[in-house]
């Protein structure tokens, strides 16, 4: 298996809940576990780290996957074998008029559905209906400054109805499975790295999965790379989270990267990424084009030998950022 052993005892959400027996198993059978894939460009915040920012505008695009070929890779997806569906932008998904039925047709399907978003618009009544649909939420939660947070995400006030969200997910009970049904989801600035460790406690301490990283330096995050942490910055923080894990959790594992708390990153292994336009790529930092669903199925793409190349590729930390802070230039995947 090319795809470095995890360990298991890491808490995740529902949907990243996969064995080494089972990416074992998907290798050997050749079958995709997961796939991330972008809803529309159309978003309410303008935050000024986004990785995702890299059409120009935040409205809608031309040429966006229509609901009928949205369907179409959905149950391309299904015949590889995919049992999870991560919709990870391009804008704020649930404001996506396409998103409840793309909810209701991977529920048709069997799916797993985890769905990123930024909480703006959960209200009661909306994290009712995410619940009653089986969809797992990673909220973002940069800051429980709202200064900080606002700031971030450039839009005054929008923390403060961020922080309701989260607390009307709880009050539902979408951290009281297990796995969970609930992640926090933070880019890691020299804005916010103080409160990192909080964070961390607190998602231990409700049963949340932290999706803590730092800034990835594509999209807009480029025009703030002063905010950037080093590496060796990431790793000293790191080790203050395994500290705290070990001492207030008896949580034990190695030291990852990119993400904080023992979370690994497979992706490489037994995922795509599909954007709005339909390109896919391997991961959602990736700028490597493998193919576009307009044109080719999706089994096409998956056994491409580029893409078998890179699944087959022993990899551990984010080859990205690694390579970006190596130096290179030309920093992307394997």
């Amino acid at each position: 298996m090319s795809a470095l052993p995890l360990n298991e005892k890491i808490p995740v959400i529902k949907g990243l809940d996969l064995s080494n027996t089972d990416l074992k198993k998907a290798q050997e059978e050749n079958k995709m576990l997961l796939m991330d894939i972008e809803t529309s460009n159309i978003c309410n915040l303008k935050c000024r780290y986004c990785f995702r920012d890299v059409y120009g505008g935040h409205d809608t695009l031309k040429n966006e996957l229509t609901l009928e070929q949205r369907f179409k890779l959905f149950d391309q997806a299904k015949e590889l074998g995919c049992r999870t569906l991560k919709i990870s932008g391009a804008g704020e998904p649930l404001i996506d008029k396409l998103f409840w039925p793309m909810v209701d047709y991977a529920n048709k399907l069997g799916m797993t559905i985890i769905s990123f978003t930024n909480g703006m618009v959960i209200d009661k009544a909306m994290a009712k209906k995410l619940y009653e649909k089986n969809v797992s939420l990673i909220v973002k939660c940069n800051s429980r400054d709202p200064k900080v947070e606002d700031f971030m995400t450039g839009r005054d006030g929008y923390a403060l109805k961020r922080n309701k969200a989260i607390d009307y997910l709880i009050e539902l009970g979408f951290n009281k499975t297990k796995p969970t049904r609930l992640g926090l989801d933070a880019v890691i600035t020299k804005y916010n790295i103080k409160e990192i460790i909080p964070s961390l406690r607190f998602c231990r301490q409700n049963n949340i999965m932290p999706i803590f990283r730092p800034m990835m330096p594509i999209g807009a995050a480029i025009s703030v790379k002063d905010w950037e942490i080093t590496r060796e910055e990431t790793i000293k923080l790191y080790e203050k989270a395994l500290e705290m894990d070990r001492k207030e959790f008896d949580l034990d594992y190695e030291l990852t990267l990119p993400y904080i708390g023992g979370l690994w990153c497979r992706q490489l292994n037994y995922a795509v990424y599909t954007n709005i336009l339909g390109e896919v790529y391997m991961c959602t930092g990736s700028r490597k084009k493998l193919g576009d669903v307009k044109k080719q199925t999706l089994s096409e793409i998956w056994n491409s030998k580029e893409v078998q190349r890179i699944r087959n590729t022993p990899y551990s930390s984010c080859p990205m950022r690694e390579n970006y802070w190596a130096g290179k230039k030309e920093y992307d995947c394997l």
